[in-house]
């Protein structure tokens, strides 16, 4: 059951929606083998390959196993070439050409004012843009400088929080990545706080031990006092104590998919998007 409140915020577009990796998971290419992009451990496992510091894999098949792939990305990319590393990124995740998933079409069809992800992929980005949508919207980098001005206009607006395959040299992939680039760019995390703050957010596609969703919530300013909560669609079996902290630490109300039941949760976004389309038709204003 869609909160009422989460309804209406989403059909008078006061809600800011987030889109994890778990919103391209199914995504796929066109063809007899159709294949997915990498996942947060399908892309350490990637830049293994890769690595030049073969001794310190061992410590990073730990790392991953524990799902701390903040520290096994810092010291994968401390030990990639960096053109390597791009040709490697590329190859991954921009010459599949993977096609959009049910969820960006149903978060596409709900029309938000702005959409942030901190997926590297541009599958929404290009969704989006093509056919009789091209001209209504625009991506904003985190080290591009025309935010609030795209904030101001009426086009939507999709924000890249943590870089794009267009530039493999400028994605954030490791921790102390991401606070160099808070220091390098703060009016465009500035911004990006201030959308937290004035702003109902939904996280789709993100799970608690989801890398991106910590930084963004380690690093933002959402822990306030409000009546109105955030929003999470998560899979089930979180943890109680661990819901229950996000829920005192960051006001996120939970809704919950059946365990690992993607189809479900595909069915309960459409639904979402039917209920949000009904609300602006009886209320256009």
């Amino acid at each position: 059951m869609w909160p009422k409140a989460l309804i209406e915020e989403l059909a008078a577009r006061r809600c800011v929606i987030f889109l994890g990796a778990g919103a391209s998971a199914g995504c796929k290419t066109v063809g007899t083998d159709p294949k997915s992009p990498p996942n947060w451990e399908q892309l350490l496992e990637g830049l293994k390959s890769i690595a030049r510091d073969k001794d310190s894999l061992e410590i990073v098949d730990d790392l991953i196993a524990k799902e701390k792939y903040l520290d096994a990305a810092e010291i994968l990319f401390g030990s990639t070439n960096r053109a390597d590393f791009s040709a490697y990124i590329r190859d991954i995740m921009a010459v599949p050409r993977y096609q959009q998933s049910s969820i960006h079409e149903s978060i596409l069809t709900i029309d938000p004012k702005i959409v942030v992800t901190t997926n590297y992929d541009d599958i929404y980005d290009n969704y989006c843009r093509s056919g009789q949508e091209s001209g209504l919207y625009n991506v904003c980098k985190y080290y591009e400088s025309h935010l609030v001005s795209d904030l101001r206009s009426p086009v939507r607006q999709i924000v890249k929080a943590h870089g794009c395959i267009s530039d493999p040299s400028k994605m954030v992939l490791t921790r102390s990545q991401y606070f160099k680039e808070r220091q390098n760019h703060p009016n465009f995390y500035k911004v990006l706080d201030a959308l937290f703050l004035t702003n109902t957010l939904f996280f789709v596609g993100y799970s608690l031990s989801d890398p991106d969703i910590q930084l963004l919530l380690e690093n933002s300013n959402i822990a306030y006092e409000n009546s109105h909560p955030h929003y999470a669609l998560v899979s089930e079996g979180i943890n109680k104590s661990i819901k229950e902290a996000y829920r005192e630490a960051y006001n996120i109300d939970f809704i919950e998919f059946p365990t690992d039941d993607y189809n479900r949760a595909n069915e309960m976004l459409n639904e979402l998007q039917l209920l949000v389309t009904e609300r602006r038709q009886v209320n256009p204003a």
